[in-house]
């Protein structure tokens, strides 16, 4: 039952046959569940006037949810409870449109799903149609965002990888923000470090951030790694905060997808260096080193120096360490266990208990409702 329970953390629910947008319908087209969080795609243009209401099937009333997030495609749904196995139903009341309903069960052989009155149009003739389709089971993917390769990696699932007692989740689609680690204003690098993470990436995405001190609003550049929509790994610091005087390298190789790789930037006073799984993939002579700053925290998996959801990473993050010393220079063998901190950890934050950072310098995680670490048993 654990294991059922832990499954459903990460499924998305097709009302239709592909994962396209029904940019003309007033139907739903997508149900993601997420432990208690419920995300409900389709067409809402009336958000002011919608009501949702989720419940046992046999309860005398049924709860209203917090609506977390919303826009005209999807409405965001925070339960105050993880379901248990049983038979529920969620209603959605829009004003001046048609109550559209789901049944979701939940038990021993999976999650089934009916869309009890899935409207497709307005007007004469909507509601004949969505009665004829209202009693059929709806098509049950198990799927990580959609890509059935992701869920069904080997590493991923794998709960005993050192990767993988629990994990930041990031999803630029569905509005992850930064995990901001607090107390970290003055985390400044000299002329050797190390920045390093274990990273699962899921899509290639403009700038995807895996750790970043960056103030915004041309100032206050101080130190990157990331991933760039073509999939090379980035790391980069400036001298005095701006861009005018950034020391920055990319990979030759792109970051693999789908798979559990450790990452790597380190700088030795003469050269900056990058890694992926081990092999160096980029190494340039450099002079200075990285402005100190001090006016923004470390953000790990995003941008935290402007609104929205900017540069965020489509993937997880793990085992994510700052150190005041070069730890590569040359291809290695990766880690293959947890990180321990030692004198030269000023940060480090495996994800295992929460947010805590086991390192020199900065608090624990600062997390909104955007932000997400999860147990990798819930894969």
């Amino acid at each position: 039952m654990k294991q059922i329970l832990g499954k459903w953390c990460f499924l998305l629910l097709s009302l239709l046959s592909g994962f396209t947008w029904a940019d003309h319908s007033d139907g739903i087209d997508q149900v993601r569940i997420d432990g208690s969080v419920i995300t409900v795609y389709g067409h809402f243009p009336n958000l002011a006037e919608t009501r949702v209401l989720f419940g046992a099937e046999d309860a005398p009333y049924r709860l209203e949810p917090k609506i977390t997030n919303s826009s005209v495609r999807a409405i965001e749904l925070q339960l105050p409870f993880q379901p248990v196995p049983g038979r529920y139903k969620l209603t959605i009341r829009e004003l001046g449109a048609p109550e559209l309903e789901l049944a979701i069960t939940i038990g021993d052989a999976g999650v089934s799903v009916l869309a009890l009155n899935n409207m497709e149009g307005a007007g004469e003739g909507a509601a004949e149609a969505a009665t004829a389709e209202s009693t059929a089971p709806l098509e049950v993917i198990n799927s990580c965002r959609g890509a059935a390769e992701i869920c069904d990696s080997p590493a991923l699932m794998e709960v005993d990888s050192p990767f993988c007692s629990a994990v930041a989740d990031f999803d630029p689609y569905r509005g992850s923000q930064a995990i901001t680690i607090d107390g970290t204003q003055d985390l400044y690098l000299d002329e050797a470090y190390t920045i390093e993470a274990r990273i699962f990436t899921k899509g290639y995405v403009r700038s995807g951030i895996l750790v970043d001190k960056y103030s915004g609003n041309g100032r206050g550049r101080e130190y990157r790694l990331s991933v760039n929509r073509e999939g090379l790994l980035r790391g980069w610091f400036s001298v005095d905060g701006t861009l005018n005087n950034i020391r920055v390298l990319y990979s030759r190789s792109p970051v693999p997808k789908n798979e559990w790789v450790h990452v790597a930037a380190t700088f030795d006073g003469q050269f900056m260096r990058l890694f992926i799984a081990g092999e160096m993939v980029a190494e340039q002579a450099m002079r200075g080193r990285p402005a100190q700053l001090g006016y923004q925290n470390i953000a790990i998996g995003g941008n935290n120096c402007c609104d929205g959801y900017y540069e965020v990473f489509n993937g997880l993050i793990d085992e994510v360490r700052i150190s005041s010393t070069t730890r590569y220079q040359e291809s290695f063998t990766p880690p293959s266990e947890p990180f321990k901190p030692d004198s030269a950890t000023l940060l480090l934050v495996p994800f295992d208990e929460g947010g805590k950072n086991f390192g020199l310098v900065g608090g624990a995680a600062e997390l909104t409702d955007f932000n997400r670490i999860v147990p990798c048993a819930d894969l």
